[in-house]
């Protein structure tokens, strides 16, 4: 089949662009023909895919999103594809996958919850805000999509909600991971390696946070959680793998709490693989969050995950409810499940053991093939 993939970036930085990568490939390999039509380029591309590059304008947010969405249509209309699938920001797609979850959503999860009333109002109601509400809006709208793809039951139980749209017009298919990248054999390899980097005792335990957007995906309840239990286990670091433009801010926070040498800010990585190999375990308490591909390669890496039940990765953590935050902010709550695993080798062994158990069973090689099923399907109809 000759497939278009249409998002804005192709990198190896991101959820969606992390997937895009990984499936781009996946597709090549079972001898489709891949276009990517995307506006940034930052990483050595497959030399097998066909890339369609349209301008980007570089002043603001809304104008960047408005002129790809503009551009990457005219690109569309100029050539034949079996099928278009989009990401993020687009209209008009055979299949559409909603990685990043309801607009609606989020907006009430996270932007409506901001205590301070004038940034309250100023995030909902920027024009970019607005731009993106217009854009879900229109994706949702019976001739602009064939079939949505959510990444969990949560997200196709909120498009349903919101825009009163048929169970038949969604297909879930859970994210992969590649066990292959992201596995427990990585631990005897980079182990010490990333420990000695960072000043970190070889008997010392990690509580590792990875991801970007540290507001959303509650970094703050995470630090003070930690404040919590700190005391009850001194021997432990708080390691935090991501970006964010208010980073100083966290570095103050936990500053503030006399943590001090107690949490390490790493910055943004390329290779994110070695600090899974690491860690003891992996803490994502996060305040909306689709599918967190982050907690499905922590599993894959064997670590034990406690993250949040509005995650949508939480559908598959079978076996492993008593992990789950049922409130994200409940610090007191999340503390006690980290010293329960940090001080529980065997049990902690053991949830390691069954989360790469449930990890092998969802490979991008599935994922992709799921994919390809769709399609053909599609393409029967």
């Amino acid at each position: 089949m000759k497939i278009a993939l249409v998002h804005q970036k192709y990198t190896s930085h991101g959820g969606t662009e992390r997937f895009i990568f990984n499936f781009a490939r996946e597709l090549l390999d079972t001898g489709h023909e891949v276009h990517l039509i995307v506006g940034k380029v930052d990483e050595p591309i497959d030399g097998r895919i066909v890339v369609h590059k349209v301008p980007v304008i570089k002043f603001g947010r809304f104008l960047k999103v408005l002129g790809f969405l503009l551009f990457s249509q005219r690109v569309l209309k100029r050539h034949q594809f079996d099928i278009v699938q989009g990401f993020g920001r687009t209209i008009k797609q055979d299949v559409f996958r909603t990685g990043g979850g309801c607009h609606r959503e989020y907006r009430k999860n996270v932007l409506r919850k901001i205590r301070n009333p004038l940034s309250r109002y100023f995030k909902l109601y920027m024009p970019y805000q607005l731009l993106i509400l217009y854009i879900e809006k229109k994706q949702f709208l019976r001739g602009n999509f064939r079939k949505i793809v959510t990444v969990s039951n949560q997200v196709k139980k909120e498009l349903i909600a919101n825009y009163h749209l048929s169970e038949k017009d969604i297909e879930v298919i859970y994210n992969g991971v590649d066990t292959k990248t992201f596995s427990p054999h990585n631990r005897g390899r980079y182990f010490s390696e990333v420990r000695k980097r960072f000043c970190i005792k070889l008997n010392e335990k990690i509580i590792l946070f990875l991801g970007t957007g540290f507001e959303r995906k509650g970094l703050s309840f995470l630090i003070q959680a930690f404040a919590i239990l700190k005391d009850d286990c001194p021997d432990t670091k708080l390691l935090i793998v991501g970006k964010d433009s208010s980073i100083q801010k966290y570095i103050h926070f936990s500053e503030k709490l006399n943590l001090s040498g107690r949490v390490i800010f790493t910055g943004p990585q390329s290779d994110v693989r070695i600090f899974y190999a690491a860690a003891d375990i992996f803490v994502f308490p996060t305040l909306y969050e689709p599918f967190g591909n982050v907690c499905l390669e922590a599993m894959a890496s064997g670590l034990p995950v406690i993250t949040s039940k509005v995650n949508g990765v939480s559908e598959i953590m079978k076996g492993m409810d008593y992990l789950l935050l049922d409130i994200p902010t409940d610090t007191e709550t999340m503390a006690k499940k980290i010293s329960f695993l940090l001080t529980n080798d065997m049990e902690r062994k053991r949830i390691a053991y069954a989360a790469r158990r449930i990890a092998e069973q969802y490979t991008v090689s599935l994922n992709a093939q799921k994919f390809i099923d769709l399609y053909q399907q599609l393409r029967k109809n």
